[in-house]
């Protein structure tokens, strides 16, 4: 299982540096503002080089089209690293599938042209007789294909097996033994990739703990079967005397 970290609102870049420096698989931009949640994906973005950047988006506020047009224009400015999980909102189970396969053919190579029980794309108005019968996305993703997060378990009871990758979102307490504990039941469960909540109110500071205590402890714990702990464990060995030349 992969660990990554869920960014806080207006620190987006800031963690996402920190992410990357402790060797996480991603970070989760747009769990604040769900209208700026590509802007905050953009600074994550622009901040790091090889840390995946999931971002959130919650359907049913923009048209689905120009939504794409922004996950592209991300795609390139990250470099191929989007990921995007979606948040139905308020859509019924029917819209919102619609919506997220418009939003999927829209980031496709193919021109769209979709006709479903929610969206019509082109639309097709009588007044625009002259409208082509299929439009495109530009400038088409770096990817050639941007992975999609349909659902993320909130608990490890939620992980199911279908499937190649079950993300997972829990929060840690910064407790050592603690959070050992809580990861170890999400790999158990099933879950492929865990992006962890700092506890609230913490100090940059006590983020530079956290995120040891993670790369250190929680990401070997879980990063292969039967790890040896006493790896973890072990103390940290002390600077070479002199320059290593002598």
């Amino acid at each position: 299982m992969r660990l990554g970290l869920v960014l806080a609102d207006r620190q987006e870049a800031e963690m996402a540096r920190d992410a990357e420096s402790h060797g996480l698989f991603g970070v989760l931009a747009g769990t604040g503002d769900a209208r700026t949640a590509v802007t905050s994906a953009v600074y994550a973005s622009t901040a790091t080089d090889f840390v995946r950047i999931v971002v959130k988006v919650r359907l049913g506020l923009e048209h689905p089209v120009t939504v794409a047009e922004e996950l592209s224009v991300l795609d390139n400015v990250n470099n191929g690293r989007t990921v995007v999980l979606v948040d139905s909102g308020d859509l019924a189970v029917d819209d919102a599938a619609d919506e997220v396969a418009v939003l999927r053919e829209a980031l496709g190579n193919r021109p769209i042209q979709h006709e479903g029980p929610r969206w019509k794309v082109p639309a097709g108005l009588p007044a625009n007789a002259t409208a082509p019968k299929a439009i495109a996305v530009t400038p088409k993703p770096a990817q050639i294909e941007i992975p999609f997060w349909t659902a993320i378990a909130r608990e490890p009871a939620e992980c199911g097996s279908a499937g190649s990758v079950q993300p997972g979102i829990a929060r840690i307490a910064g407790s050592l033994s603690e959070d050992r504990a809580l990861v170890t039941a999400w790999a158990e469960a099933g879950a492929t990739h865990l992006l962890l909540e700092l506890p609230e109110g913490g100090e940059a500071g006590n983020r530079a703990e956290l995120l040891t205590m993670i790369s250190r402890y929680l990401a070997p714990e879980v990063g292969m079967p039967h790890f040896p702990r006493v790896m973890s464990d072990s103390r940290v060995p002390l600077p070479w005397p002199g320059n290593g030349r002598a």
